[in-house]
């Protein structure tokens, strides 16, 4: 077998370029930087993601990430969608694509699993994801986000992990806090303007609490930095960052007893965008086709989210439990695209019955048990339990004709982890999930329409879908370590997996028969895909104290059974590949008023495209659009309720090898090209409120988005100047 690049010494290259960084930032920093651990304001230092029960940032054994409120109020930018935020603070996340879909977005080159208070918002089944932008960011208390793969919250999680934790009424009495956010651009300030705003009421007493919190949005149009104005619909078919109205409501009840505690959260969320005209995708870079006024009916997302969690103390010897339980319910709407080369599929000529819904409804249960086994060896802990998962998907045009098969999943897993002291040096810890999945594959006829095929459109056959069951199983493990070197200061290394069920809706959806212009039967269960386990190894270190934090690692991660779409072919194929990279993340202060701090991260990957046995193929764009990445930012505080902040995000493009003509002929993939984004804000804090204003994109720069980009390959340009303002109170 053949690795075109990542090999051991390359790994070794960035392992030893990171851990050298490190010992800079310490030199350089450590005269203002304390060498104790504190806590700030928000407390930061303590996790539930990683191992589903609380645990010190310290003790994991890989790159760990907690977002507290105000940093991601910083980062937003005067934005509504948290992945602007993510992108910017998270190393391994990708750049925003700027619309309502999670589309291009991808986690250290694989997916990520996004869960609400435990809860997954998900499902690798189907994969059209508007999580992140359905979420209001003032209902946020923290963002915990692990890197790297992971089965620990079931199927999904092969990049890693964001688990969103909302706010609670902290303290005794009422509580509120009002957020209204304007923004516009200077090219047409009232066609451009966006509106948001956020409320939210809590009470506590006696151990019992309620909040409540309520967003409404509605957003403008989108101006490039030439100051054309950008597709409704960039990505095809997923929909864009303009003209959305959406209404977010959410509420939690708390009780904290002796015995145990109770937490239930309830979300609703109804978006929709509206649209105007058609996208032509034919042009470079994509633009509005002023000819074609869009037919379709509005791209939309009708969800409900319900969660529960008990937490038990004290149960003899089995310790304490957590008991969780999940239902989601969510219909998602797609924008309709023309038959074109961009969508070469029309199932009707007439457009609202051509476009397609999702209907997606989870429902699940965990149970979570952590055991102290002190008496058989000191520091001794055990955690196991089980879960059950159920998955009821399907996706149909408005008449309700099915265009993949619709499915029914039932997940059934257990697991075990031990983790043990060694010494007043080090930690370690193992576990294994044993993972089963039984997914019951309908049969349906997929209705027939046009192809477009080199150019020519041909009829569509009626293609009647066989009936199938699939099992999937299997072991995952995991296994680190910690070493302490002083109290501030820890050396990590682990080795975990992450199984995933790949989007089996898509195989329906996509699959054609040699002559796909009569009936025809197709057999699923020829060509339902294989489960994925994804390997991870990881190293790195932790430097944290009250005025600097440090964390750096590299990665390695290989699949034997990695998916990918190709948007040429329209086809999703399935091969080994390998992925690789390393991230750094520094903030600190260097004067008790100046603040400073940078992201980098850096991934490739290759996979064996052509089946031969060698990985010499890069990943498509969809998977890695920009190998280096980085967030340099830095804020002063004038300690008379006056700061400013300056950040530039820079992403590096890509220019990969897709592969090797018969003739021996390399060929590549489509440029990415590189972009570099300044933006700047000023904060005033009052007795009335909080005030913060600022621009993105400070210099209107033309530049490509270059995750929407990658996602099928067609030029989307980002976003330009834009101005905001932002009011905020709590009382």
């Amino acid at each position: 077998m053949t690795v075109a690049r990542g090999s051991a010494c390359s790994l070794a290259r960035v392992l030893l370029c990171t851990t050298a960084v490190i010992s800079l930032f310490q030199t350089s920093l450590y005269a203002y930087a304390q060498e104790s651990v504190s806590e700030s304001e928000e407390d930061l230092t303590v996790v539930v993601t990683a191992s589903r029960t609380e645990e010190s940032v310290a003790s994991i054994p890989g790159a760990v990430q907690v977002i507290g409120k105000k940093e991601l109020n910083k980062a937003l930018q005067g934005s509504s969608d948290i992945s602007t935020a993510l992108s910017r603070l998270v190393p391994g996340f990708s750049l925003d694509n700027q619309t309502l879909s999670g589309g291009g977005q991808s986690f250290r080159g694989r997916s990520v699993q996004i869960l609400v208070n435990g809860a997954p918002r998900t499902t690798s089944l189907r994969r059209l994801s508007r999580a992140l932008s359905l979420i209001d960011p003032d209902s946020i208390e923290r963002i915990e986000v692990v890197n790297g793969a992971s089965a620990i919250y079931g199927d999904g999680g092969t990049g890693g992990v964001i688990n969103i934790i909302t706010k609670t009424a902290e303290s005794e009495g009422w509580s509120g806090d009002i957020s209204t956010t304007v923004s516009a651009s200077e090219r047409d300030v009232s066609d451009s303007l966006n509106v948001t705003t956020s409320l939210g009421a809590g009470f506590k007493k006696d151990g019992a609490s309620i909040q409540l919190n309520g967003q409404f949005k509605n957003t403008g149009d989108m101006f490039d930095g030439n100051g054309s104005r950008i597709p409704e619909d960039p990505l095809t078919g997923q929909g864009g960052g303009s003209g959305i109205e959406q209404y977010d409501l959410s509420g939690q009840f708390v009780f904290e007893g002796d015995a145990f505690d109770l937490s239930v959260y309830a979300n609703i969320v109804k978006m929709e965008q509206d649209i105007k005209y058609n996208t032509d995708y034919t042009s470079d870079p994509v633009s509005i086709d002023y000819s074609s006024e869009y037919l379709g009916l509005s791209p939309m997302e009708d969800s409900a989210n319900l969660s529960m969690t008990l937490n038990f103390y004290d149960l003899g010897a089995v310790g304490d439990a957590k008991l969780e339980l999940y239902y989601n319910n969510a219909e998602k709407r797609a924008a309709y695209v023309p038959i074109s080369a961009a969508n070469i599929i029309e199932y009707d000529t007439v457009a609202n019955e051509s476009q397609t819904v999702l209907f997606a409804e989870q429902a699940g249960a965990r149970l979570t048990i952590d055991t102290d086994l002190s008496t058989l060896y000191e520091g001794l802990q055990l955690t196991w339990g089980s879960d059950y998962s159920f998955d009821d998907i399907s996706q149909s045009l408005p008449d309700g004709q099915d265009i993949i098969a619709p499915m029914t999943q039932h997940g059934i897993a257990s697991f075990a982890q031990i983790k043990a002291p060694i010494g007043e040096l080090f930690e370690v810890r193992a576990g294994v999930r044993n993972q089963l999945y039984f997914l019951d594959i309908d049969s349906f006829v997929r209705p027939g329409g046009t192809l477009l095929y080199n150019g020519v459109e041909y009829p569509l056959g009626e293609h009647t879908f066989t009936k199938a069951q699939k099992f999937y199983s299997a072991h995952v493990f995991n296994i680190g370590g910690v070493m302490h070197v002083n109290e501030a200061t820890q050396v990590f290394a682990g080795f975990s997996q992450g199984f995933s069920v790949p989007d089996v809706g898509g195989f329906t959806r996509r699959a054609l028969p040699a002559n796909f212009t009569v009936d025809d039967v197709i057999d699923v269960s020829a060509i339902a895909p294989e489960a994925a386990i994804t390997n991870s190894f990881e190293v790195g270190s932790r430097y944290t104290t009250s005025n600097l934090s440090i964390s750096a690692s590299a990665f390695y991660s290989t699949s034997d059974k990695g998916v990918n779409f190709d948007d040429a072919t329209q086809e999703i194929l399935q091969a080994e590949e390998r992925i690789w990279g390393a991230e750094l993340n520094v903030s600190g202060k260097i004067t008790p008023v100046w603040g400073a701090g940078v992201v980098l991260a850096y991934a490739e990957g290759v996979w064996d495209q052509d089946g031969d046995g060698k990985l010499d193929e890069d990943l498509p764009n969809n998977r890695i659009q920009s190998p280096f990445k980085a967030t340099l930012f830095s804020d002063y505080d004038f300690k008379n309720g006056f700061s400013v902040q300056g950040e530039a995000v820079i992403g590096s493009g890509r220019s990969g090898k897709k592969g090797t003509t018969s003739s021996g002929t390399a060929y590549d993939l489509t440029k990415l090209e590189p972009s570099v984004t300044i933006n700047a804000s000023g904060t005033y804090a009052s007795q009335y409120g909080d005030f913060q204003f600022g621009v993105s994109n400070l210099f209107d720069t033309d530049q490509d988005n270059v995750t929407a980009t990658a996602l099928r390959d067609r030029v989307v340009l980002a976003e330009g100047r834009r101005f905001f303002l932002t009011y905020s109170k709590s009382f």
